[in-house]
């Protein structure tokens, strides 16, 4: 099958592009990204779409990346196709981000790229990523020793690395680099040739020299099967991922700093979806570095830490094990209930009674009265000391109806199942040096001593306000 006919089929099939819409390509000047452009151009006109081209000079290769960006520029003129140049000085970038130069070479271009669909108002991105390409891709995912998600190699279309609210597309994925030479030949294209693709220290390069030749020997359809793994991989990962959707779908609370799954269902999955979960969460919190290692010490931890146990995870993520819930967040994310009143440790300070008194740095705050309010009353006299603040080392407490006998503070909070990451954060009601109350969520739990008997007792009443101070 000829290659524009490869190319129709793929941008129909997989919906890779709509009629009227806008397709920033990115093209470098060699073989691959000049027949994208070329194959585009011809087809636009069937299928009703234009095209704006772009070019990057990365800054690495002196005058002759400058001539690359000047050539794409001359081919966009010649077809009148709009196209945006840009430069950036990636060993830069690499040197302040400390990562290497192919890595920066990607961040660079990615938002390079997106930068342009942002300004034209559009939100596809082409690239030239080919099966050679993608045999390539599997080869090194395989290599650094990746799950069935790696195996699947690169999508037909996915969000743009960084930025997920563009979309880059494929045409090319089921073109081989033989067809694209073949190609550029009959349509009298003259590609630039890039000196940095015979360096086979960087290791896609290496793959494709070397690696890729040798194995050939062993299997002269290896491209082929490798890009048959991906396509098997791709359908299953597909599959599990909306397996495992469908079955956590009730039980998960999600936010921007914080997943929480119930640990009875995590721990009733598979352990494929167990590890699936792990990833999937991180991956909501924005991380995609979650490696093997990593997963596994997270499941290990799910499924037998205690209360309060942490594994840490890459990019600032950690899971915690609540009493009944296992949460992956942001390492520096606040509490995770809301609703509880929680003020900041080691912080005191005097009750209005009657009146109002704020809670610092929160939109809480609570009402004492003389008269009867919702929440809470308590018996205490009128020259009495009260203050509100959070727990401190040896603190006792004295519930009503344990008559009268105290208990640490901490072991109460653990036996009424108080979130480690909330107990130095919950308000304790203090009347003369004595913990009055203690106030868990909309409840006050109060002290035998304050405990109102009769009415000839002086009663304060309180309440707590959300948003209504």
């Amino acid at each position: 099958m000829a290659l524009l006919e490869i190319v129709q089929r793929n941008i129909e099939n997989y919906g890779l592009i709509s009629r009227g819409a806008v397709i920033v390509v990115g093209v470098s000047g060699g073989a691959d990204s000049l027949a994208l452009a070329h194959a585009l151009e011809h087809l636009s006109k069937t299928l009703d779409f234009r095209l704006h081209i772009t070019t990057l000079d990365h800054q690495l290769r002196g005058q002759a990346g400058a001539d690359d960006a000047n050539f794409v520029v001359e081919i966009a003129n010649a077809w009148g196709i709009p196209v945006t140049a840009g430069q950036m000085d990636v060993a830069k970038m690499a040197l302040e981000q400390r990562i290497g130069i192919e890595a920066a070479a990607r961040i660079a271009r990615y938002q390079f790229l997106a930068g342009v669909a942002r300004e034209i108002g559009t939100s596809r991105i082409a690239v030239a990523h080919h099966a050679d390409d993608q045999a390539e891709t599997v080869l090194m995912h395989l290599i650094r020793g990746s799950g069935i998600q790696g195996l699947s190699g690169m999508a037909w279309n996915a969000p743009v690395p960084d930025h997920a609210d563009l979309t880059l597309i494929r045409p090319f994925l089921a073109v081989t680099r033989a067809q694209i030479e073949s190609y550029c030949a009959e349509n009298g294209l003259n590609p630039r040739q890039d000196a940095t693709n015979s360096d086979t220290s960087l290791l896609r390069n290496h793959l494709r020299l070397e690696t890729l030749p040798h194995l050939q020997q062993l299997n002269p359809q290896i491209a082929r099967s490798l890009t048959q793994l991906a396509e098997v991989a791709a359908a299953e990962n597909d599959y599990i991922q909306q397996e495992l959707k469908k079955i956590i779908a009730e039980d998960i609370e999600k936010t921007k700093e914080r997943v929480r799954i119930r640990k009875v269902i995590f721990r009733g999955l598979h352990p494929a979806l167990q590890r699936r979960f792990i990833y999937w969460a991180a991956q909501q919190l924005g991380s995609t570095e979650t490696g093997h290692e990593h997963i596994l010490a997270a499941v290990q931890l799910a499924l037998k830490g205690k209360t309060g146990a942490i594994a840490l995870m890459p990019n600032g993520l950690r899971l915690r094990v609540d009493y009944e819930t296992l949460d992956i967040e942001l390492a520096d994310a606040p509490p995770p209930d809301e609703n509880r009143p929680l003020m900041s440790s080691n912080n005191e300070f005097i009750m209005n009674i009657p009146g109002i008194t704020r809670i610092p740095e929160t939109n809480l705050c609570i009402e004492a009265s003389l008269t009867p309010l919702k929440n809470a009353r308590l018996a205490i006299s009128e020259d009495s000391n009260v203050t509100l603040r959070t727990r401190r080392a040896g603190d006792r407490f004295a519930p009503f109806g344990m008559n009268g006998h105290t208990q640490k503070v901490k072991e109460w909070m653990i036996d009424h199942k108080i979130p480690k990451s909330v107990r130095d954060l919950t308000p304790l009601l203090i009347v003369d040096d004595q913990i009055a109350a203690i106030i868990v969520e909309n409840q006050w739990i109060v002290g035998e001593s304050f405990a109102v008997r009769s009415d000839s007792q002086r009663t304060v009443y309180f309440t707590l306000n959300h948003d209504d101070c």
